[in-house]
């Protein structure tokens, strides 16, 4: 086995029934020769492993008959089966470099591999050279060995760097039955138990500084930890070390390196501390701060994304403008892409697998993804697209009405927080049972035959039911496999509440109470319970009220236009001149895009440009002004936008994006006489609309 096979394997086994012989060879860019020689390679282990069963149908393949998880084996396979080429070769010598205290013998490290002491007498010349990439060197003792020569700085860059771009390598090195045979005094390379310790300690710090990290960044930082736990154990110190990155969460950071310091008893280091705020920079995040920092420009992302959004509902004819959590997971999306780039390190079979099957979906998206190539200002790549694509797909599920509920056991080994966190988020998008939340070896004692499935965070042997894993995080990949979980294996649920609302429960207890007075008692607490749970935001009739509207406003040109609907703000304290002239800046160079209805305008700037506090204010004007926006001038209503924050405003300029959706409400808006009247209309169909 080598590299090749294992992405047949991955690709048979992701896309079964799909590729032939010659499908399998174009797509890899061999030979056919060569591919039935890897087929029949795959055979052969798959049978001596008593693995799985290798098929054809019409000339194309399928994996069957599995007795363990394919993704477990191919991470787990052992260098004996697994032919590591030179260059593969290179970066386990190099790891092993990194992991050993002091000095290896070339034999040790030809048996860790399974290849000859000569092989690696050959490698030394070219793991130099390699080396030399980081500014290190292989460092050569008679009778003792080699160890490496450099700065610590340099070996942690030169670990950071194999993290990333040869993931799959340290996964496979990691477990390595030989890796727990290293000498390397107290600490153990890579030891399971060590990793666990990190996640529970990374968990709480996300807990603590409210942030959650994507699956791969949470790995890369674990992975990152261990090694720099276990150089720090050695007596291998960061020295000097100067900090790049002054943006890095440092809430995070400085909680997680306090308690690594207490559980490890490692002594404070500035410089570790330090260059872990640097690593921790690259990361990603599914939940981020709100601070000002992050979320300059979020009015500006989150007006085109509604925009995105109004073009993908029209051309698929569903109203997915409506989804506000597709509004707002799809906003901060963009906002990382923009910021700093897309980059995903995870396997992507189970996002391809997603994607064929929505390929109308996908299509509708590409055609519609102009918007967020001007804003981005740079081609949107085909991996982009998918991501987007898998968003708008879990709200399409969404809107499905959930039918059936399930009884299911959540298996999680990441700790009580952890575990806690995921099951509510389980409990908020599924109508499930959890039965029970367990770590991984506890689950043959637990399992019954009132189990329906079985949800877990981490792979599972030899299960008698069915099982799902997915991210601790819930991604929507995970919201779409659910989905199909809960359809294949749940049952009818024939008692539901579709809303936090007293009035469904009352309904059902009213004719077995006989006594008015008590059931009005229950009315009253089942409110005062739905009322605490529901946790309304702000909603636009809360910031848009008759003191922050205006009519008959004149004004020439859109400039004035602008300033005139900023004044009530401004004279309030919400914002100061500097905000203003940023949102005329912010149309002279960005375009009228702050048009986002006929007739309609939401100027906005950044929040660093002079936003003090929250607020709305709404202006009619007398005359339309143009603001060059085509088809949608002359523009007769201005709501000008001053955000503090991601999320304060959100749920307000959702509803005030719908709104204008509708033909009833645009017309009340031009029929009302006074600021008391538009304030009515605005409270009067939102109503309606939540």
């Amino acid at each position: 086995m080598y590299k090749r096979t294992c992405e047949i394997i991955k690709i048979i086994y992701e896309r079964p029934n799909e590729f032939d012989i010659k499908g399998l060879a174009q797509t890899l860019g061999v030979s056919i020769r060569t591919v039935q020689a890897d087929i029949q390679e795959i055979n052969e282990y798959f049978n001596s492993k008593d693995l799985a069963s290798l098929e054809m149908a019409d000339n194309r393949f399928s994996i069957a008959k599995t007795n363990k998880s394919i993704y477990e084996t191919l991470n787990t396979i052992s260098f004996y089966d697994y032919r590591l080429s030179r260059d593969e070769r290179l970066i386990i010598e190099a790891l092993l470099l990194i992991f050993t205290p002091k000095h290896i013998i070339l034999l040790n490290i030809a048996e860790f591999m399974y290849v000859s002491r000569s092989t690696v007498i050959g490698d030394l010349k070219y793991l130099n050279d390699f080396l030399n990439g980081y500014d290190l060197s292989i460092n050569t003792q008679t009778n003792t060995g080699i160890c490496l020569n450099g700065s610590e700085i340099d070996v942690r860059g030169l670990f950071i760097s194999i993290l990333v771009k040869y993931e799959y390598l340290y996964s496979l090195f990691s477990r390595q039955e030989g890796t727990k045979n290293i000498k390397s005094g107290d600490a153990k390379v890579i030891a399971t138990e060590k990793n666990i310790i990190l996640q529970n300690l990374t968990s709480e710090a996300e807990g603590y500084s409210d942030l959650q990290l994507m699956e791969y960044s949470f790995n890369m930082l674990i992975n990152y930890l261990s090694m720099a736990i276990f150089r720090i154990k050695s007596g291998k110190h960061l020295k000097d070390y100067d900090q790049k990155n002054t943006d890095a969460n440092n809430k995070l950071v400085h909680r997680l390196y306090k308690l690594i310091c207490q559980h490890f008893n490692i002594e404070y280091n500035e410089d570790e501390l330090a260059y872990l705020k640097d690593f921790s920079s690259n990361l990603k995040y599914l939940k981020k701060s709100s601070s000002v920092d992050e979320s300059r420009e979020i009015v500006k992302i989150q007006t085109i994304t509604r925009l995105f959004i109004m073009n993908v509902s029209q051309a698929l004819n569903l109203p997915l403008y409506r989804d506000y959590e597709l509004f707002k997971s799809l906003s901060n999306h963009l906002e990382r892409v923009s910021a700093s780039g897309f980059k995903n390190y995870t396997e992507n079979g189970e996002i391809n697998v997603i994607i064929e099957k929505y390929d109308d979906i996908k299509k509708i998206v590409t055609e519609n993804i102009d918007i967020l190539k001007q804003y981005i200002n740079r081609t949107i790549t085909n991996e982009e697209i998918s991501y987007i694509v898998v968003y708008i797909c879990a709200s399409i599920e969404k809107m499905k009405t959930q039918t059936t509920s399930c009884n299911v056991i959540l298996i999680c080994n990441s700790g009580i927080g952890t575990s806690q966190l995921l099951k509510s988020k389980l409990l908020e998008r599924f109508d499930l049972n959890i039965i029970n939340v367990i770590p991984k070896h506890r689950l043959r004692d637990s399992l019954s035959c009132d189990v329906d499935f079985v949800i877990s965070t981490v792979e599972l042997d030899n299960v008698d039911v069915p099982y799902i894993k997915i991210s601790p995080q819930l991604t929507d990949s995970d919201f779409l496999r659910m989905r199909r979980m809960i359809d294949d294996y749940g049952h009818i649920n024939l008692v539901q509440f579709a809303k936090n609302d007293s009035s469904d429960i009352i309904n059902k207890i009213k004719p077995i109470i006989n006594n008015d007075e008590l059931l009005n008692v229950i009315n009253e607490s089942l409110n005062d319970y739905f009322t605490k749970i529901k946790n309304v935001p702000l909603s636009l009739s809360n910031l848009l009220t008759e003191e922050f509207i205006q009519v008959d406003v004149e004004a020439d040109t859109w400039q004035q236009a602008i300033e005139k609907a900023s004044m009530n703000l401004l004279n309030k304290g919400y914002i100061n001149n500097n905000y203003i002239q940023s949102m005329i800046r912010n149309v002279e160079e960005n375009g009228p895009y702050i048009v986002i209805s006929e007739g309609f305008a939401i100027p906005h700037s950044s929040i660093d440009e002079g936003s003090v506090g929250l607020g709305f204010n709404l202006i009619r004007l007398k005359n339309p002004v143009v603001f060059n926006a085509g088809i949608l001038d002359p523009i007769k209503y201005l709501c000008v936008i001053n955000a503090v924050d991601n999320e304060k405003h959100l749920n307000a300029l959702f509803h005030l994006i719908n709104l204008l959706q509708i033909s009833e409400f645009k017309e009340a808006l031009n029929k009302a006489e006074t600021s008391k009247d538009i304030a009515k209309v605005i409270e009067l169909f939102e109503r309606r609309i939540q």
